[in-house]
């Protein structure tokens, strides 16, 4: 029997430690409709988060997942749900990952970075889109 008694410590002591993607399991209805609950997300914590970035952050002590959004100076972890509560985040937080792929029960999975094949920049896509088969 492990030492570890919660999902949130499994995860630090599996992922926190390590720069490669990782997944885990979108739990309730924070994110929908985007983001069913239970399905997939690929998350990578070596990508800068940025205004709008879906992310995994921990702040004050708990794990969220949510899209993240700068107003002017404040920021805030916002559900896409509107049935839930944005967060201000009025402390020092930190960035798990962003999540750059989802994948859903019977359905191809969704990309939300692409190679810009002009700039070789990747850019965010706010509503997840099917890889193109070049880039594969």
């Amino acid at each position: 029997m492990s030492d570890i008694d919660t999902p949130q410590e499994l995860f630090e002591s599996n992922c926190s430690i390590n720069s490669e993607p990782f997944a885990l399991q979108n739990l309730g209805s924070y994110m929908e409709p985007e983001f069913s609950e239970n399905c997939i997300l690929i998350i990578d914590p070596g990508m800068a988060v940025h205004n709008r970035a879906y992310a995994v952050v921990r702040y004050e002590g708990d794990m969220y997942f949510r899209q993240y959004i700068e107003r002017g100076d404040n920021k805030f972890l916002v559900p896409l749900n509107s049935q839930h509560d944005e967060i201000e985040l009025k402390s020092e937080f930190e960035v798990v990952g962003c999540v750059i792929q989802q994948k859903q029960r019977k359905q191809k999975p969704l990309h939300y970075y692409h190679l810009n094949k002009d700039s070789k920049q990747m850019d965010f896509s706010i509503s997840g889109k099917l890889k193109d088969k070049e880039e594969s």
